[in-house]
């Protein structure tokens, strides 16, 4: 029995606490969050948020190119962590003796130790008063003795999710016929797709088709819509609608998110040489392309199903190659079948999907988490881009604005110097970040932290113009005064954390993979039937559930897809000639078989049953006049079915196909004679049989 995807999962995620900056790195772009936004440096875009910005590298959106069609790619609102408050994990110095340590906890506000850990030397689980537990773990994260103190967090099984919109489109009702897509091989053209993510299946082709990339996903938006049409039913993460599909990526989008149209025909036309079965576009642009227009034409005449999406402009005005002849048009809706807001509209809409706030999966990208403390406060804080990692707890040096070596005393060598934002060099100009933290690394610092010079958040955004070897972090205007009036114990790092693989996003371009993954399990659905991609486009657009006006519409097109809807629909279009099918049980009688007719059914399977009696074994038929039956309907000698049986069965058999009197086909004067009367050689034998069935079946089969 099948393992049924189940219930809800807790995706790995990151708490983002007062005071905490984050800035999430996917190399070679920078991708996270701060305090506050104060601004943005050049080629980043902010996303402000409640507390929090986020940046995110611009996507090139050039007059010409095709471009994603989707909105910013997020991590939805994950559930925040939870931690023992009774509990904390605290890490002492290598060689702290018993009585400092023991010293440092009573000193910190008091607690037990329950454990200490022989792997990690100098690890300790304490157990403390909960009421007390914000204060007691600010102590200690600036006791001298103390390598790192943190929260006893909670972690909790990792269950696999269904996504909403898999269930939507009708995914596991088609899964629980056996069928899951296998075999199908699904080309997702997008900017790439994370080689190494767990719960995506290894690709079967792929190619980049962008100068310079790789096929790795730096941006990915090629991840996200791979995993909709097939990321794995396993027992974590995520489930794509056909998750036995084979995966084919052809990058034709750079990690930028934009690509010309010769990179997208090159990689349609890469597609069906390598026998792709269904295209996924999750790409588009309103620019007008023959050339485009013809790959996608000459793929869908080739047999190939094409996806692509309808836009994110909430207009009518068409976007290629969603728009292209022999492409489904695919808009968005939410989970309530609701028109998503930004999807476009208009003639050439032909399907709607889900493609709002979509889970799915996404590449890794590391988180860089900054922490500065004094006076057991926790203090708000913001990293630099380029900063260095580690954890330093030391004295603090004012160095003023730190633009000459003369800023700096000889006592911050060793220490952390404290800087001020702001200030000009001899010249008259601005110092930049980068000029103040390396003249701090030159003068023997071994952390920096710039002081905002105005407002009540620390410099966000900052960038060193480069990387650097020492932890580099800001802090408040106000945190900025304290340390110019003088030295503080302060405790200053930059860690690195790994986020979620898997995230939500928005846009008709994840309303397409959906699409992408039903054609995938129609494709697998009749592996013994002809079918063509004219027939699964028909099977999609005639099983729709109707949204909106009745019949097709400008909104939604023909509908909400339905995988299972559109199965059945499938079915009845490619179903074979009942008079080629033998369903039924042959009756040697005559009588009808088991659905009361006496038809084609009946008619193989008697003819099997009739040779396996007068033929040898591993002869060929017809085997000769040696052993004919009598022809008054009497059993033959050897008492099994013969031809006296066979002529009775004729004469019924015809009496449903050819009108009375007429030779056998209706109107063929070489074949045998219906009512048992000689053939053209003055026999009724095998020879009129063979003539008879090469005849009736040319008639009356689809070839």
């Amino acid at each position: 029995m099948r393992r049924h995807p189940r219930a809800s999962v807790m995706a790995a995620s990151l708490c983002v606490l007062a005071g905490t900056a984050v800035v999430l790195a996917s190399a070679p772009k920078v991708i996270g969050s701060s305090a506050s936004a104060q601004g943005s440096e050049l080629g980043l875009n902010a996303l402000s948020g409640e507390g929090r910005s986020v940046l995110v590298e611009s996507s090139d959106r050039m007059i010409g190119q095709v471009a994603l069609t989707d909105g910013v790619l997020d991590t939805g609102t994950p559930e925040a962590p939870k931690f023992d408050p009774s509990s904390l994990l605290v890490r002492f110095k290598a060689g702290t003796s018993v009585e400092v340590r023991d010293g440092a906890i009573a000193k910190a506000g008091g607690g037990h130790i329950e454990r200490e850990f022989s792997l990690v030397p100098g690890l300790v689980h304490l157990r403390i008063d909960a009421a007390r537990h914000d204060e007691i773990l600010a102590a200690l994260r600036v006791d001298a003795s103390v390598v790192y103190a943190e929260r006893d967090w909670f972690r909790f099984a990792m269950n696999q999710t269904l996504p909403p919109g898999v269930t939507q489109v009708q995914g596991p009702q088609v899964w629980q016929l056996g069928n899951r897509g296998a075999g199908v091989r699904v080309s997702v053209l997008d900017t790439g797709v994370d080689l190494t993510h767990p719960d995506l299946p290894t690709t079967v082709a792929n190619a980049s088709f962008i100068s310079g990339q790789g096929v790795q996903d730096l941006h990915g938006h090629g991840t996200h819509c791979s995993g909709t049409v097939l990321a794995l039913d396993n027992e974590f993460g995520v489930v794509g609608v056909a998750p036995s599909a084979d995966l084919m990526i052809g990058k034709v989008l750079a990690n930028s998110g934009s690509g010309s149209d010769a990179s997208v025909v090159a990689g349609i036309e890469w597609s069906v040489l390598n026998n792709a079965q269904v295209i996924s576009m999750s790409l588009g642009s309103t620019a007008f392309s023959q050339a485009l227009n013809d790959a996608c034409l000459a793929a869908f005449e080739a047999n190939v199903v094409l996806a692509g999406a309808a836009g994110n402009s909430n207009s009518s005005t068409p976007s290629y190659p969603g728009s292209s002849p022999g492409v489904i048009n695919v808009a968005a809706v939410d989970f309530n079948n609701n028109k998503a807001s930004f999807s476009n509209f208009g003639p050439t809409i032909t399907i709607a999907a889900p493609g709002v706030n979509i889970l799915s999966t996404t590449p890794p990208t590391q988180t860089l988490v900054s922490n500065v403390s004094w006076n057991s406060t926790t203090r708000n804080s913001a990293i630099f881009t380029g900063s260095g990692t580690g954890s330093v707890t030391a004295q603090t040096v004012w160095c003023g604005f730190g633009g000459s070596p003369d800023d700096f005393p000889p006592e911050v060598s060793g220490n952390i110097a404290a800087i001020r934002r702001g200030g000009t060099d001899s010249g008259g100009t601005a110092l930049t970040f980068a000029v103040k933290a390396n003249n701090a690394l030159a003068a023997g610092a071994v952390a920096v932290i710039i002081a905002n010079n105005t407002g009540s958040s620390p410099v966000t955004n900052g960038t060193l113009g480069g990387s650097i070897s020492i932890p580099v972090v800001s802090v408040n205007q106000n945190d900025g005064n304290t340390l110019q009036a003088g030295p503080v114990t302060a405790t200053v790092s930059v860690t690195t954390q790994s986020t979620s693989l898997y995230g939500n996003s928005s846009g008709t371009s994840m309303a397409t993979p959906h699409v992408a993954g039903v054609a995938a399990l129609l494709w697998s659905a009749f592996p013994d039937r002809n079918v063509t991609a004219a027939q699964i486009v028909e099977a999609i657009t005639s099983s729709a559930l109707d949204l909106g006006a009745p019949g097709r519409d400008d909104i939604f097109g023909h509908g909400l897809i339905q995988s299972l809807a559109a199965v059945d629909a499938l079915d009845t279009l490619t179903a074979p000639s009942l008079a080629c099918n033998p369903a039924d049980i042959a009756q040697t009688d005559g009588s009808p078989g088991p659905d009361g007719q006496v038809d084609n059914g009946d008619f193989s399977l008697f003819i099997t049953a009739f040779f396996s009696a007068f033929c040898p074994a591993g002869t060929a038929a017809p085997c000769g006049d040696a052993d004919i039956a009598q022809t008054d309907g009497s059993p033959g000698p050897d008492g099994q079915v013969d031809n006296g049986d066979f002529s009775l069965f004729i004469t019924a058999f015809f009496s449903a196909f050819c009108p009375a009197g007429t030779a056998a086909p209706c109107g063929d004067a070489d074949i045998a004679q219906t009512d048992g009367s000689p053939g053209p050689d003055g026999q009724v034998d095998n020879g009129d049989f063979a003539l008879f069935v090469s005849s009736f079946f040319g008639a009356n089969c689809d070839q």
